[in-house]
C-alpha cells in the first residue's frame, strides 16, 4: 500500500489543535466586506467614466484605489484560509473586479490628461458659462 501524502503545515496545525482539544476557528463571514466592495466599485465606476468629461476622475480614482486595497487585503486573508471556500472565491472575484476597475481608472485619467492638452475643456466651459449667464 502507498504511503499517504505528507500533511501541509496548516493541516498539521489543524490536527494538533484537534488533539489538543482546541476547536479550529470558524471561518469568518465576508458579507459586510463584499457589500462595502460592491458599493465602492459601483460608485467609482461612474465617477471614472464621467471623469473624462466632468472632472470627477480624482474622487473616482481615490474610491477605486480604496476598493482595490480592501479587495487585495481580503484576498490575502482568503488565501490564508480565513474564509470558507465559497467566500474565498467571491473575494477573489471581487478582487478581479477591483483590478479591472483600477485599470479602467488609469486609462480614464490618462484620457483626461490628454484632453487637458487640447482646447476641448476650455471650449466646453465657455459654452457652459454662456448658457448659464443671463443675457
Amino acid at each position: 500500500m502507498d504511503d499517504p501524502a505528507p500533511l501541509s503545515a496548516e493541516e498539521q496545525e489543524q490536527v494538533s489543535a484537534l488533539f489538543a482539544g482546541d476547536p479550529p476557528p470558524a471561518p469568518a463571514s465576508v458579507d459586510a466586506t463584499l457589500r462595502r466592495l460592491r458599493w465602492l466599485i459601483g460608485l467609482s465606476l461612474p465617477l471614472n467614466a464621467l471623469g473624462v468629461l466632468c472632472w470627477t476622475g480624482v474622487p473616482g480614482a481615490a474610491l477605486t484605489l480604496w476598493a482595490w486595497l480592501l479587495a487585495d487585503a481580503e484576498a490575502t486573508r482568503a488565501a490564508a484560509g480565513a474564509f470558507s471556500a465559497e467566500d474565498a472565491d467571491r473575494v477573489v472575484r471581487y478582487r478581479s473586479y477591483a483590478a479591472w476597475n483600477l485599470g479602467f481608472c488609469v486609462v480614464s485619467l490618462i484620457g483626461q490628461a490628454l484632453l487637458m492638452a487640447t482646447p476641448l475643456y476650455e471650449t466646453m466651459l465657455s459654452r457652459f458659462v454662456s448658457l448659464v449667464q443671463p443675457p
